[in-house]
């Protein structure tokens, strides 16, 4: 193992962390918006929901009974990825070079890009300085946030199925069996 990435819960959401050093320059188009960052985490979720533009009743069925569109949220790290998100869930997974690879393209194909290269933002993020993303992937209730976190799990080398992958749960349950807790959630 050359390297580590993060998984962190968010409540219904999963994220994963990955030290910035680490992704291969160019990679990821909103890379250069982070450049104090240690660590970037990663979550993927659909486009009016997850930044919370449009909650209750109504937002959950929109977000999950037909294809909508997603976005990606992108938190920078300074620290440590304990210390960013204290109270959450947050399972360290050792990465060799060929599964870090993957997972840097996994995460950069789902970014939309606009015509010179850059990732096209959407709103801004939950924490100080992290920002909305649009994404191309089609979001519903077969192809949900958590279906995203365990592919990206997949990608880093954790033996998982996306397809069937349907609660947060369970995303933290296949980190755990490829990596190791480090912090407990607060009621998680």
């Amino acid at each position: 193992s050359t390297s580590a990435v993060y998984m962190v819960r968010h409540g219904w959401h999963a994220g994963i962390a990955v030290r910035r050093a680490d992704v291969p320059v160019g990679r990821w188009p909103m890379l250069d918006s982070f450049p104090g960052a240690r660590y970037l985490e990663v979550g993927w979720g659909e486009a009016h929901y997850y930044p919370g533009h449009s909650r209750g009743l109504w937002g959950l069925l929109r977000a999950g009974a037909w294809p909508t569109g997603s976005v990606l949220h992108v938190v920078p790290v300074e620290g440590g990825v304990t210390e960013r998100f204290p109270g959450r869930t947050v399972v360290r997974v050792p990465v060799g070079p060929s599964q870090l690879n993957a997972l840097t393209a996994f995460v950069a194909s789902s970014f939309t890009m606009d015509a010179t290269g850059q990732a096209v933002e959407a709103a801004a993020g939950y924490y100080a300085g992290s920002q909305f993303y649009r994404s191309p992937l089609p979001y519903h209730v077969f192809n949900n946030c958590n279906h995203w976190a365990a592919a990206a799990l997949e990608a880093a080398g954790c033996d998982t199925a996306p397809r069937w992958t349907f609660t947060v749960g369970q995303v933290v349950r296949q980190a755990r069996d490829c990596g190791i807790l480090v912090q407990q959630g607060e009621g998680e």
